[in-house]
This record gives structure tokens, C-alpha cells and sequence, in this order.
């Protein structure tokens, strides 16, 4: 009976955790879901994962790419590899800065530089809980902090 009572509080501890909004490990999904869209290209899917002020950030990668992107894009994207390496929530609950490793991306060159697929880089991200969702927050254009 003392193993029963256990387990059954052992048990409904875990279920709490994990359905715990607020815990770091829920933002997890979103920003792995936000950084395939965004490293496959998949730019439309990305902002469903996205703050709408960040929307201006998208567009404009998106405008930026051309016809020779495109066909770099096509011959060398084999599907980027996303680790989350890190995540910590700020005060409040409601700011969420994570750490995520990217494998084997097309990275689109700026004007008068080559594209070219990066074998590893690191962005810091920043997830803000709006309407009960977290998403992603870009406040510029995207850079690796390698």
C-alpha cells in the first residue's frame, strides 16, 4: 500500500510538470516547429510561430532572396538539423531567451557575398507568451552568434 501511495504521488507530480505552461521545456515545440519553417525557408509556416511585430523581419529576408537563391536553395537544402542547446525563462513567466544549434543550413549570402551551406552555427532566440502561446520574437534580422 506504501509503494501504491508513492507512485500515485510520484505520478501526479510528473503530470504537472509536464503540463506546466510556464516550464522552460514549453517552448520547446514552438521554437523547434518556428526553426525548421524558418531554415527550410518555409517562411509563411514561420510566422505562424511568430510575434506580428516580427513579421517585418520575415518579409524582408524573404524579399532579399532571388532567383539565384532560390536554385541554391533548391540544390543544397537537405533539411537543417535543430538541437535546443539551452532556454531560460526571465521574470514574469512571459520572456523566454533561448539557445538552439543549427547543422548542416543554406545560409543566403547579403549583397556580394556567396551563399553557402554552414555546417554549425548557434542563435540566441527570444520566445514572448502571448494569448497563452509562446512565439518567437526576431527584433532584427537573424545572426549567429557562433
Amino acid at each position: 500500500m506504501k509503494y501504491y501511495l508513492l507512485f500515485a504521488l510520484a505520478f501526479v507530480f510528473n503530470s504537472c510538470q509536464l503540463h506546466d505552461e510556464n516550464a522552460p521545456e514549453a517552448v520547446d515545440k514552438p521554437l523547434k516547429d518556428w526553426s525548421e519553417a524558418y531554415f527550410g525557408f518555409d517562411y509563411e509556416e514561420a510566422l505562424d510561430y511568430m510575434t506580428p511585430e516580427s513579421e517585418k523581419w520575415i518579409r524582408f529576408a524573404a524579399s532579399n532572396i532571388n532567383e539565384k537563391d532560390v536554385s541554391f536553395i533548391n540544390e543544397h537544402n537537405k533539411g537543417a538539423k535543430i538541437e535546443i542547446i539551452d532556454r531560460q525563462m526571465m521574470p514574469g513567466d512571459t520572456t523566454c531567451s533561448a539557445r538552439i544549434r543549427i547543422s548542416d543550413f543554406v545560409l543566403l549570402g547579403f549583397v556580394g557575398q556567396e551563399n553557402k551551406v554552414i555546417d554549425e552555427a548557434e542563435y540566441q532566440i527570444t520566445l514572448v507568451k502571448r494569448d497563452g502561446k509562446w512565439k518567437v520574437r526576431m527584433e532584427g534580422p537573424l545572426q549567429s552568434g557562433r
